[in-house]
């Protein structure tokens, strides 16, 4: 094996002398996953890890609760490697279609909460809150470091509605360094570092996703921040993760409102916002007669409760949203729940009861 392959190989998995066999599957843990191409972002996602092992190269099992089975769930399965018996451990080749260069002018390097990972990625259990990220690296000439390296984006103190932020480089060994000329996105408008890499961002009513780039760098982390409607925008904050649900609003329909059969409502629509988007479902159940009944989206008409599935119906992605029922509806008592789910998995849900009057 060339000396080059061996630095590669030394890259990826960090220290050789440091590289784990593949660990047994652990507890499933709450963590973050970020994969990070030189032009865009491939994967930004919070989840679950699962115990079920994944086998990458379809032979050689990745704990499901490792780095390795994160990756797998985030990515849909959509992660390659190359396994190595002698480190025990995988080599990521691709990620969502991005394969590592063959003359090793990059490779997927493995960080784990803002440091470069000293095990590989099926030989590193995750807990509860860890920060997983996959970057294709730009290697330093000893394959020590990358010459790319992750920008992080630090609160430094909430003022009135804005938020003061310092943007660093991180070093992969847990120091970093201030970087002035950054851009900070997600405020009410774009802003720039200055000397020790701080500036000030006057955030959005509601909700803003921070982020931060500069050229030659891999982008921070998104910083969700939420800012309230209180006086002065006291009660700002912000954190690595989004814990804010989406807004949304139903349109057309009034709470506990009779309609006459001929003005009933056909169009189910309304407004949701979130930063990282949100999807809509709706659920219809009407009850006339004693009998209760479900919209079922996939017949196009009501089904009896027992038969019909309980699972929402969707009704969109869109900001403004809407879903044409095949008909008015009929006389009854009627409930509408709406759900709208962000990128996070954050959920709002709004119900309103309504009447539809048989014409006299």
């Amino acid at each position: 094996m060339s000396r080059r392959i061996i630095a590669a190989l030394v890259g990826a998995l960090a220290a050789t002398s440091l590289a784990a066999p593949v660990a047994h599957a652990g507890a499933p843990a709450r963590v973050s996953v970020r994969v990070e191409a030189p032009d865009r972002t491939l994967v930004d996602t919070t989840l679950t890890t699962r115990r079920a092992a994944v086998t990458p190269d379809g032979a050689n099992a990745c704990p499901g609760t490792s780095a390795g089975g994160a990756l797998w769930r985030a990515t849909n399965g959509a992660w390659s490697g190359t396994w190595y018996a002698s480190f025990g451990d995988y080599t990521v080749d691709a990620i969502a279609g991005v394969r590592a260069p063959a003359d090793f002018s990059a490779y997927w390097a493995f960080w784990l909460d803002g440091k470069m990972a000293t095990t590989g990625v099926c030989g590193t259990e995750l807990q509860n809150g860890d920060r997983v990220l996959e970057l294709l690296c730009t290697p330093t000439p000893d394959f020590s470091s990358c010459t790319n390296l992750p920008l992080d984006l630090r609160v430094i103190r909430p003022h009135l509605g804005a938020m003061d932020v310092q943007v660093v480089r991180l070093d992969g060994n847990g120091g970093s360094t201030p970087v002035a000329g950054a851009t900070v996105t997600g405020g009410t408008h774009a802003v720039t570092t200055g000397v020790g890499g701080r500036v000030r961002v006057a955030l959005r009513l509601g909700q803003s996703t921070l982020r931060a780039t500069h050229a030659g760098d891999v982008p921070s982390a998104r910083l969700h921040c939420q800012h309230g409607v209180r006086p002065h925008g006291r009660g700002a904050k912000c954190g690595s993760r989004d814990r804010t649900p989406p807004t949304l609003k139903l349109a057309g329909l009034a709470d506990g409102r009779t309609y006459a059969a001929a003005h009933a409502p056909r169009t189910l629509h309304g407004v949701a916002r979130d930063p990282e988007g949100v999807t809509v479902s709706l659920r219809l159940t009407r009850r006339a007669g004693g009998r209760c009944s479900r919209f079922d989206a996939a017949r196009g008409g009501f089904r009896s409760c027992a038969k019909a599935p309980r699972a929402a119906f969707p009704a969109g992605d869109r900001r403004r949203w809407s879903f044409l029922l095949p008909a008015r509806l009929a006389p009854g008592g009627y409930r509408l729940d709406a759900i709208a789910v962000d990128g996070a998995g954050n959920r709002r849900v709004v119900h309103v009861r309504f009447r539809v009057a048989a014409s006299a």
